[in-house]
């Protein structure tokens, strides 16, 4: 792969992504995969989202209007980040889904941070 190809993808376009140690993708190698017609496509490998039960509940919150998963993260984990680590232990797909307008007066969980299970990412 091409080296700054691959410095892009491993920086996950300034995020930090596998080498930032707050990423869900931290620890994960850069793939490629080419075409039938040569063009070599760089990626991340594939991360399963593990089962939510597997997360140490820290406390409940009850979402609403202004919540932000970045900003939840920020004040119960210390880190905008580890926005993630609440999708995770909520089983969301879609981080936006669990602070929707249609979401506000449900109860999220807020997991411990510093439990994060061992294969939850690769590191």
């Amino acid at each position: 792969m091409d080296k700054a190809l691959q410095s892009m993808v491993l920086g996950a376009a300034g995020t930090g992504g596998p080498t930032n140690l707050s990423s869900r993708y931290y620890g994960f190698a850069a793939k490629t995969f080419t075409r039938a017609d040569g063009l070599q496509i760089a990626y991340l490998e594939r991360r399963i989202i593990p089962q939510p039960d597997i997360y140490t509940s820290l406390r409940n919150h009850v979402v609403v209007d202004s919540d932000r998963l970045d900003n939840l993260a920020a004040t119960f984990l210390g880190d905008p980040i580890l926005f993630w680590i609440i999708c995770d232990a909520n089983g969301a797909m879609d981080p936006d889904a669990l602070t929707a307008q249609d979401q506000v007066g449900r109860t999220i969980q807020i997991p411990l941070a510093l439990g994060i299970p061992s294969g939850v990412r690769h590191g």
